[in-house]
């Protein structure tokens, strides 16, 4: 229920809301107001592959359209005019102190480079500043001066972008502050209803390469986060750039199947008796690094090696070796994983045969058979590749008698390839390829993505038959 002045009516979105629902609009004196009323909702079961709560759930989002706030006016009605209040609010508080000037200027001489200047300009953030939250008042949406955050080196989001679009300014690179909605859970604006739907604040840098546009984005409040990199937090989405001009809808960088990868080398060598030891290299890229990039950044040597023991689906080893580093410098940011494993009663003999199943690290595991009438959407909320490499050696006296079938195919949901091969080395060689699409499809086809993923489940299980030739 909504009251509000007849002089400031009311903007509102319905979303979701059951047959027959309609708002209640009366008048009372100079009063607007406004009521929803639901009785007897059931409540949405928690299903697999659903999309987030927000949007299966009945919802009417409010917003004004004349706003003010400590006396600074606006109009909400539109992305123009909300990124046009959020400029003017802001506009004439880029200005640096002079030594700061000439640093900048010191660091970008006799760079030619426009992104190359923007780069350093980016270090130079990342080794001065720290982030701190303002949230209270006309604070929580105009930012700290630019020569606040020079001296004080530190500031929020919007502060720290607003500082960063000034020292590129100094470089000779314009640059643009842009208000996003961040986080990995975090799903896309609704761009047709425009209102504070924000909590963080990014730098979008126009440029250009050989005559096309290259837009660069900034991260302005991580230490550690790799030069023009959104990833999980503010990637694959929509943010309003705030222009002279007023506001404009535009979006982030994408990160696809070939952005997110995730690759290993696996080498396992088996004993006579059974036991085993193996060791993997696994190089993971875009958005499958995330996670392991706030894991090298944020957690010590052996709080990491806590995290992925926990995490490993082995049942007997023991972790003889692990690393985590950051990938050599590439088109995205990466993160290495190495690891050691004994492997205890791995494969025991079962008389003169052994039977091994090669995919030790990344198996997908089926899914439990729906419940009841599917109620959501099939959510896939990451295009994402993943490619295995296992080499198995073989102790002396065995052979290998009996290798898996390859197995293909492809779906809406994605395509998985694996086969095996006996080497000239001695050596049984098992590759294993999977990409997952990124969408949303309609509840019909959650049973065709059940089958999808038992049908990787029994490929990933797939065993070897090793012979023993010797006495």
């Amino acid at each position: 229920r909504v009251a509000t002045p007849a002089a400031l009516p009311l903007r509102y979105q319905e979303r979701l809301l059951p047959a027959g629902t309609a708002v209640a609009h009366t008048h009372a004196g100079s009063q607007e107001l406004y009521q929803w009323q639901l009785a007897n909702l059931p409540a949405v079961d928690d299903e697999e592959a659903a999309p987030p709560l927000s949007r299966r759930t009945p919802a009417v989002a409010l917003a004004p359209g004349a706003f003010e706030v400590q006396g600074h006016a606006g109009n909400a009605a539109t992305w123009q005019g909300f990124g046009q209040w959020n400029y003017e609010l802001n506009a004439g508080r880029d200005v640096l102190p002079p030594a700061t000037l000439a640093k900048v200027a010191a660091l970008v001489k006799n760079v030619p480079d426009a992104r190359a200047r923007a780069r350093r300009v980016y270090e130079m953030l990342q080794g001065s500043t720290r982030y701190i939250s303002v949230q209270l008042g006309l604070g929580g949406w105009q930012t700290i001066p630019a020569q606040a955050v020079a001296s004080t080196g530190y500031g929020d989001c919007k502060a720290l972008s607003n500082y960063t679009k000034a020292l590129l300014a100094a470089a000779s690179v314009p640059a643009y502050v842009a208000l996003v909605g961040a986080g990995s859970a975090e799903t896309d604006l609704r761009a047709d209803f425009p209102s504070s739907q924000f909590n963080h604040a990014i730098l979008c840098v126009p440029l250009a390469q050989g005559g096309r546009p290259d837009t660069l984005w900034l991260e302005c409040t991580s230490q550690t986060e790799a030069f023009g990199y959104m990833g999980s937090f503010t990637g694959n989405r929509h943010a309003l750039l705030l222009t002279p001009e007023g506001g404009k809808l535009v979006a982030t960088p994408r990160y696809g199947a070939t952005e997110n990868r995730q690759e290993r080398r696996l080498d396992l060598f088996l004993d006579a008796t059974g036991g085993a030891t193996a060791t993997a290299r696994t190089l993971r890229t875009g958005q499958e690094q995330d996670h392991y990039a706030q894991l090298l950044h944020e957690l010590g040597p052996q709080e990491q090696k806590k995290y992925v023991t926990d995490h490993l689906r082995l049942p007997t080893f023991t972790l003889t070796r692990f690393s985590l580093a950051a990938a050599p410098a590439g088109a995205l940011p990466g993160v290495v994983e190495t690891l050691g494993l004994a492997l205890p009663g791995f494969a025991p003999p079962s008389g003169k045969r052994v039977f091994i199943s090669p995919n030790l690290l990344s198996r997908l595991p089926a899914l439990p058979a729906q419940v009841g009438e599917r109620q959501s959407a099939l959510w896939l909320p990451r295009a994402s590749i993943f490619t295995d490499t296992v080499r198995l050696h073989l102790p002396a006296g065995f052979r290998a008698e009996a290798l898996p079938t390859a197995v293909q195919f492809a779906t809406a949901y994605g395509t998985y390839a694996s086969q095996y091969a006996a080497l000239p080395d001695g050596t049984v060689q098992y590759i294993r390829h999977l990409e997952l699409k990124r969408g949303q499809l309609p509840k019909t086809a959650y049973p065709g993505y059940l089958d999808f993923r038992r049908k990787i489940s029994i490929a990933d299980k797939a065993q070897i038959v090793l012979l023993k030739t010797e006495s």
